[in-house]
């Protein structure tokens, strides 16, 4: 019946978006929307008058999150964090960008975060309110074995991110709670992958380590803090897959008045209701460019988007500038090229596309496009 009905929503929500002829070289973008339990899909064109066309919406779950996509861009994942806890299959239309829905497994709690490795053989999650991490078996057709091949504590408390390094040997993930980020070992060719125990780098207290990115040459780890706006810059041990901690920058304008935040109570609670985070810091997404010249990070509270100089030889950072975007920026995305970048906000119903100046870092607003509701995560494929 489940299937039967999304299949049939699938089939009205592509109608008319389909386009004929062979496959091609394209770029897409998926957006995934909590409120409209959707993803909204674009074809990002080039050239002279860069813009973005849609290509369909696709029924997801209520409160549809992250999303991650094989290396070969065949297949997209996205994890449904209201119950029941599930984890949606779409494969990729590699002539238009459109998402058939394959199916979908249970996930074993709310899981704020999933990727896949290098080899495109399995799916790691971590949930931010069960403490817990799982990993999955990804098959040749790219359907993910319900059954998890490992299922265990995270360690730490409220993780935010598992991250792969460039040698799928390490996987990262920040423990938002404790003010740590945990490091495993990951073996793909062993059946029970993913190491339970971790070794572990601390952060300062209420800091919040919530997203971290690895660099192209594996060399450093970059770490925005929710709370505290800062982006940690780390050297990595490649051997190890250790991290050395070598910079610590505010990604806030100097004239800020934001005060440090502090952990957010469950949803719906009396304590909910009377907390008053409106001049707190709330960072959310930190990305770098292919090339690795370029940092960004988002701040919700302000609604803005900061961006960083890159030396690639130290891996050090330099504050650029903070610009005003979409309203709270959950998620933000740079495009394989590094030519743009694809901005959302969790309380718009707009999609902001950026050129990023190759010299400057600068980004400049080129269009605004209709988005959905509760827009939260920005994932690109690039078929070929």
């Amino acid at each position: 019946m489940i299937k039967t009905a999304i299949t049939k929503k699938l089939a009205l929500a592509a109608f008319g978006f389909a386009i004929t002829g062979s496959a091609y070289c394209a770029t897409y973008v998926y957006i995934s929307n909590i409120e409209d339990a959707d993803i909204t899909a674009y074809e990002l064109t080039a050239g002279a008058s860069p813009h973005l066309t849609s290509v369909g919406r696709f029924p997801a779950g209520k409160f549809v999150m992250p999303m991650a996509v094989t290396p070969d861009n065949k297949n997209l994942y996205a994890s449904v964090r209201s119950k029941p806890f599930s984890l949606y299959m779409y494969q990729i239309d590699q002539a238009n960008g459109q998402l058939k829905w394959t199916g979908a497994i249970p996930l074993p709690d709310s899981m704020v975060s999933v990727s896949t490795d290098k080899t495109g053989k399995w799916l790691l999650a971590t949930s931010f309110g069960g403490h817990n991490n799982s990993v999955n078996q990804i098959q040749a057709n790219g359907y993910v074995n319900p059954v998890p091949a490992e299922a265990f504590p995270s360690g730490g408390k409220n993780p935010h991110a598992i991250v792969f390094d460039q040698s799928n040997k390490f996987v990262y993930v920040p423990q938002l709670g404790t003010d740590e980020i945990k490091i495993h070992t990951f073996n793909a060719s062993q059946a029970k992958p993913l190491s339970e125990t971790a070794s572990s780098v601390a952060l300062q207290k209420q800091q919040g380590p919530r997203h971290i990115v690895i660099s192209a040459d594996n060399k450093f780890a970059y770490v925005i803090t929710e709370m505290t706006g800062e982006v940690i810059v780390f050297s990595r041990d490649i051997k190890t897959g250790a991290l050395t901690q070598i910079q610590a920058v505010s990604s806030l304008p100097s004239d800020s008045k934001l005060v440090p935040g502090r952990p957010r109570p469950p949803t719906g609670s009396p304590e909910a209701t009377a907390f008053d985070d409106s001049n707190m810091i709330f960072c959310a997404e930190i990305k770098l460019t292919p090339n690795g010249k370029f940092l960004y990070t988002s701040e919700r509270t302000k609604s803005t988007l900061s961006g960083f100089e890159v030396d690639t030889q130290t891996g050090k950072v330099k504050y650029l500038f903070t610009t005003p975007t979409e309203e709270m920026p959950r998620g933000f995305n740079v495009d394989p090229s590094g030519q743009f970048l694809v901005a959302t906000g969790q309380k718009s119903d707009k999609v902001s596309l950026y050129s990023i100046n190759q010299s400057s870092g600068e980004i400049a607003l080129i269009e605004r496009v209709p988005g959905g509701k509760g827009a939260n995560w920005v994932t690109f494929v690039k078929t070929k």
